[in-house]
């Protein structure tokens, strides 16, 4: 449905007197009904590669294609605008217009441009049925400013969707909800893109709402994309330390690849070995990073539980209550762990525990530039 091959939008820098890449050398495919999501932190390119893809950004180089139809290529001097694209985009400000009421928001693109000729029985046909989908057509005589936030944010879906879109973009349309009201509508969201099977790219920073929703993830950091793959992929394989850090929290375990072995590979780390299942992008005798969820560590507080790979001895330090689970971090010798149990596992600051890190959810990743090698 979608295709971005070899993206690159430049900004002019004051500061360095040149240019920077927003977005640089970006590609992907987006499959038809698919539900495609951006993430990654402010100021990664995510925004602007979307806005590329409305027309509202004028690439500096690659080629956009939507079901087939060539939108912009910079090879072949191609760019359609973002009027002719067919293309429904929902904003992180909702633009409703407040001096009309919801029936008439949502007819406004049918009313304008190249639309404009379009019959009012087919209008209201199309703004009924927009209505119907995200659940607002009993409000359609009601004034956009009397809506609740949520109500809000649907009306702003539902006047995308009335031009009946090849592709539906969303730039972050839940962040200005309050936390309750954002878990709700990711459970609406999802469920009316699957039932209606629009092909949805979505911009988001929120890590739960990217895990919760998509279908693909591409993980996105200055300008580049850092790894695309399934949510699960992302969040128990991660490819470097960035995407492990970034998607949900984790613990990075500095040392030494020392050896493959039948159980898996061996790392040397100050406080003991470990055995992983997985090695990216190291070998043996390199430095790399151990890679584990706080959630897969377990604690042990029985005296037994001591010596062999894999098994740490330590105390709790800091813990948190966060309803539905404990937080702990526990001091090693060399290192600090953050771990997750249920809320029922309850322990003391300072009480001795042991830790098992379960190989098959330990990765070992390539050493960040900045990070020290092990000794």
């Amino acid at each position: 449905m979608l295709r971005v091959e070899n993206l690159v939008k430049a900004y002019k820098d004051d500061s360095k007197q040149g240019r920077v890449r927003a977005v640089d050398d970006v590609s992907f495919t987006v499959e038809d009904g698919e539900f495609f999501t951006l993430l990654g932190p402010s100021g990664c390119g995510k925004t602007t590669t979307l806005r590329c893809v409305a027309g509202l950004e004028w690439p500096d180089g690659g080629e956009i294609a939507v079901d087939d139809r060539v939108l912009f290529s910079s090879g072949r001097n191609i760019a359609v605008a973002a009027n002719d694209r067919n293309l429904g985009m929902v904003f992180q400000s909702y633009a409703i217009w407040p001096h009309m009421n919801v029936f008439d928001n949502v007819a406004f693109p049918l009313r304008v441009g190249s639309r404009r000729r379009t019959p009012k029985p087919v209008v209201s046909e199309r703004v009924e049925r927009a209505l119907a989908v995200v659940e607002l057509d009993h409000l359609a005589g009601r004034y956009a400013t009397k809506l609740s936030g949520g109500q809000q944010q649907r009306l702003a879906l539902a006047r995308a969707l009335v031009i009946e879109p090849t592709l539906l973009l969303l730039d972050e349309p839940l962040s200005n909800l309050d936390a309750k009201l954002r878990e709700s509508l990711r459970f609406e969201l999802k469920r009316l893109q699957r039932d209606q099977g629009i092909t949805t790219v979505y911009v988001t920073h929120d890590q739960v709402e990217a895990l919760s929703m998509s279908n693909t993830i591409a993980v996105m950091r200055d300008g580049q994309i850092s790894q695309i793959g399934s949510p699960f992929s992302v969040y128990l394989q991660p490819q470097n330390t960035f995407v492990a850090d970034f998607v949900g929290s984790t613990n990075l375990l500095t040392g030494v690849v020392e050896a493959q072995e039948d159980e898996g590979w061996r790392i040397r780390t100050q406080d003991g070995p470990v055995l992983v299942d997985k090695v990216v992008g190291t070998a043996v005798g390199e430095p790399c990073v151990v890679s584990i969820r706080p959630e897969h560590i377990e604690i042990r507080t029985d005296s037994s539980s001591t010596g062999g790979p894999n098994l740490f001895t330590g105390e709790i330090g800091t813990r948190l209550f966060a309803g539905e689970s404990m937080q702990y971090q526990v001091q090693l010798p060399h290192a600090q762990l953050t771990c997750r149990t249920a809320a029922a596992q309850r322990l003391s600051t300072g009480k001795p525990v042991s830790l098992y890190l379960p190989r098959e959810y330990c990765t070992a990743l390539p050493l960040p530039a900045a990070a020290p090698t092990a000794t």
